[in-house]
């Protein structure tokens, strides 16, 4: 299996592919919370990216924010969620919506440099 880019994103491809026709999304490391299948990377005919189960369409189960593969420390939801928010930035929430659970990222865990990280390292004129 090779790792090809379509017109709806990466996806995994037999080498030999499109005479050998067998194809999977691109897994994100976490399971299904209603069947147990993998979370693949999809994107919509619009062209937005969103996550579903790759057994569709037995599991409906489809949300718009990547998941990430740790469970919630407060509810033990099975994975918590990367959203972004215009006031506050990228930040990682709860699955479930009543438990409220939030963790903002600082620039250090988001692996970019702040301005004067960069000026230091010598990357920006």
């Amino acid at each position: 299996m090779v790792v090809k880019r379509g017109r709806f994103g990466k996806f995994l491809a037999c080498s030999r592919y499109p005479e050998c026709s067998h194809t999977q999304g691109m897994s994100t490391g976490v399971l299904c919370p209603e069947d147990g299948g993998k979370i693949v990377e999809r994107r919509s005919r619009f062209g937005k990216m969103f996550y579903s189960c790759s057994n569709y369409p037995a599991c409906k189960f489809a949300i718009w924010y990547k998941p990430v593969p740790r469970a919630c420390p407060k509810c033990n939801a099975p994975f918590l969620l990367e959203k972004y928010s215009k006031k506050s930035g990228p930040y990682i929430a709860c699955m479930k919506k009543e438990c409220g659970y939030k963790e903002v990222q600082t620039p250090e865990e988001q692996g970019v440099k702040s301005p004067a990280q960069e000026t230091a390292s010598g990357t920006k004129p």
